[in-house]
């Protein structure tokens, strides 16, 4: 797959999620700041809202602006080229290392609680 396959993809994703969020910002806002059935009135039937037409209007607009924006169009470009010459650790790498990580952290925690135990006898004590 080419660079700017790629880079229009990462668009087509950008423009989902920011349909999703805009949706569910436009549900947030009638729901508690306007009347509640302001973006709840129906165009297509049942799952197409004033709210969803608004949150597509926007998302669409979005994507648009960010595409014909040349900066984002690069950017986006060096990522994907930066993202290709990564070297991605294999499954097992990928098992060992979780396993550092959790033996790690459960010894760190015992180590902790030993020492916030300790702490806690001596300021009694004191106190």
């Amino acid at each position: 797959m080419t660079i700017s396959k790629w880079v229009s993809l990462v668009y087509a994703a950008a423009a989902i999620l920011i349909f999703i969020v805009l949706d569910k910002s436009f549900e947030w806002i009638g729901i508690s700041l306007l009347n509640p059935n302001f973006f709840d009135y129906e165009v297509l039937g049942s799952y197409v809202r004033v709210r969803t037409v608004a949150a597509l209007v926007g998302a669409i607009g979005a994507t648009f602006y960010a595409y014909r924006r040349a900066d984002i169009f690069a950017y986006l470009s060096e990522v994907i080229v930066e993202l290709k010459r990564v070297t991605w650790p294999s499954l097992d790498e990928t098992r060992r290392s979780t396993i550092v990580v959790i033996v790690f952290t459960i010894l760190l925690s015992a180590y902790l609680a030993i020492f916030d135990y300790i702490w806690k006898m001596v300021t009694d004590f004191i106190i």
